[in-house]
């Protein structure tokens, strides 16, 4: 079986964030600000992928009790080789804004 994976992130809502959400700012419209809202940031279809989107972070794919990920240590670079600018100013921008972010290996 093969490897696939996903880094989602969790953290407080406000309109600062609302584009970089998953579904995008109007399915956020009513909303309060605060509240906790959950989107996929990033998604790695295949076993080499998963395993660099980890790397990216400075985890093994099965590295378990690991996966809360230290955003501040991002290498942007490799994550900017895995996934589109926007993704990456996306993450940026809720990394900023008090994310937390999780990797989540499906193997």
């Amino acid at each position: 079986m093969g490897l696939d994976a996903q880094v989602i992130a969790i953290g407080p809502f406000s309109q600062e964030v609302a584009d970089s959400l998953e579904y995008g700012a109007q399915r956020y419209a009513g909303v309060p600000v605060g509240a906790t809202v959950i989107t996929t940031m990033f998604l790695a279809p295949t076993s080499s992928d998963s395993h660099a989107l980890a790397a990216a972070f400075g985890v093994g794919a099965f590295e378990m009790g690991k996966h809360h990920l230290d955003a501040g240590k991002a290498d942007l670079t490799q994550l900017r080789g895995l996934c589109s600018e926007r993704e990456v100013v996306d993450f940026l921008n809720l990394r900023a804004h008090g994310f937390q972010f999780y990797y989540l290996p499906n193997g």
